[in-house]
């Protein structure tokens, strides 16, 4: 009994329910952004936000009743702008592997065999792109590394979010501003000279630098990422303090990823991140010796684009197709992405460099 390449995405759906949504609940900081309802529609080309560095307003002291109180808006606020990536992963499914399926088991095999290999793969790519920046085929998503840059709309290569340099001196342009350009826009950094003299210190600080910013309002660091030298070395320290943080799952869940199981640190549940690999790093940075990102995931944001399932799609990992190949025995099916993200408060975010040294 041949299947039609029509049953594959029938089957798809039923097997398979929501892409987009087993990618976020995949990796940790898209999770907590898609929690914390920070995740929207893009409604054009590209989206603009505003940086507003301090308060928007003035206090008054009222001595004696007759003071004139001070109002208006602080005009100190300016304005940053993202584009969204627009990524097809495309994957060929021959028609005689069709032809030659035979009954339900064949076709969870070829379930198996074709979109569910091309849906993880798509999403390991955008994970390496996100912590290093060099992700096949996603050069045009955010990284947060700073050592490199990325290209969303072929307008020009854009700067990683993540300076490896103390605060007062980080100088790149990111999201449209340069840091530094208005007060707190620039990420906390701290570098370790030997994770059993400073490590946890270094961290520490990090970890505050970044929290005390907007700790009033939006709580503390939520997440960390680092290598696994980072990792291991920061269990070692622990000893037998070590607490594993098990996320919970939910029942139905087809796939989940090696970043979910992490151990706490302070307010925080720190990763090993299996795509951040310290000798990728630019040459002579201080993320060669060990690299370590904390999130606060409140300040992030993500978006899509698209609205029409049937066209364009919605671009959140949407499955299109079939279409058949005009000189091929071949039926076409395509993961569509347009997504972008980005953070309105880098100064509560933080990298620590030099986890790797002993």
């Amino acid at each position: 009994m041949a299947f039609s390449p029509d049953v594959l995405v029938t089957a798809l759906q039923e097997l398979i329910p929501g892409y987009s949504e087993t990618f976020t609940k995949w990796h940790p900081a898209f999770d907590a952004i898609v929690k914390k309802g920070q995740k929207a529609t893009a409604q054009g080309p590209y989206r603009e936000f505003a940086l507003v560095p301090s308060g928007p307003g003035q206090i008054t002291p009222i001595l004696t009743g007759n003071e004139v109180i001070a109002g208006g808006r602080t005009m100190n606020s300016v304005r940053a702008n993202t584009y969204a990536a627009t990524m097809i992963y495309a994957y060929d499914v021959p028609g005689q592997d069709l032809r030659e399926a035979n009954g339900e088991m064949d076709l969870v095999h070829l379930i198996k065999r074709y979109p569910e290999r091309s849906i993880m793969d798509f999403h390991e790519r955008i994970a390496q792109q996100l912590v290093m920046g060099n992700g096949a085929g996603t050069g045009s998503f955010p990284t947060w590394n700073g050592d490199t840059t990325y290209d969303p709309k072929g307008l020009g290569a854009r700067q990683g979010m993540f300076e490896f340099a103390a605060p007062a001196a980080q100088g790149t342009t990111v999201f449209g501003v340069a840091k530094n350009s208005i007060v707190g826009w620039h990420n906390q950094y701290r570098d370790i000279s030997s994770f059993a003299g400073d490590g946890r210190a270094q961290m520490r600080a990090a970890y505050y630098d970044a929290s005390q910013e907007m700790a009033n309002a939006e709580g503390d660091v939520d997440l960390l990422f680092g290598d696994r030298g980072s990792f291991d070395n920061y269990l070692q320290d622990l000893d037998d303090q070590v607490q594993i943080v098990t996320p919970t799952t939910n029942a139905g869940d087809r796939a989940q990823s090696k970043l979910r199981q992490g151990v706490q640190f302070l307010g925080a549940t720190f990763y090993a991140d299996q795509y951040i690999v310290p000798a990728s790093f630019a040459v002579a940075s201080p993320a060669l010796n060990g690299c370590i990102y904390g999130i606060h995931s409140s300040t992030w944001h993500m978006y899509t684009m698209g609205h029409n399932s049937g066209m364009e799609t919605k671009g959140d990992f949407a499955h299109r197709g079939p279409i058949r190949h005009p000189t091929q025995d071949m039926w076409r099916y395509e993961f569509v992405l347009s997504m972008g993200m980005y953070c309105d408060n880098l100064r509560c975010n933080f990298a620590v460099t030099g986890g790797n040294l002993p």
